[in-house]
């Protein structure tokens, strides 16, 4: 995982759903409007902590690719863990938003990092 693209990107995320100055910016608009939708299912996860597992998911997202097999998944799972700390939601959550944005990654052009 790229530590400079995750922090570009969750400093970019944090301010998404306040700034106007991000609204070009289609991966935060679509991580807004994932969160919208899926803070329904785990009204317990935060903007602050959705916005994190969203930039752990485009950090990593170019490393493997957008694939999600066994292997993968347990590497990130690991990164995740230590990437959180006690912040975040669990992996099985993280997991959810984190295949959610690579499916939309998978979609698009790729997120380029931002230097700020």
């Amino acid at each position: 995982m790229d530590p400079h693209l995750y922090h570009a990107q969750l400093h970019t995320l944090r301010q998404a759903p306040r700034s106007p100055l991000v609204q070009d910016d289609a991966f935060a608009a679509f991580t807004a409007y994932d969160y919208g939708r899926r803070r329904r299912l785990h009204p317990d996860v935060g903007w602050e902590d959705a916005c994190r597992v969203y930039a752990f998911a485009a950090a990593s997202y170019a490393e493997h690719a957008g694939t999600l097999d066994l292997d993968t998944e347990l590497r990130l799972e690991d990164q995740w863990d230590r990437l959180r700390g006690d912040a975040g939601p669990e992996w099985p959550v993280a997991r959810t938003l984190l295949r959610e944005a690579w499916r939309w990654l998978d979609e698009h052009a790729p997120v380029a990092p931002r230097t700020h």
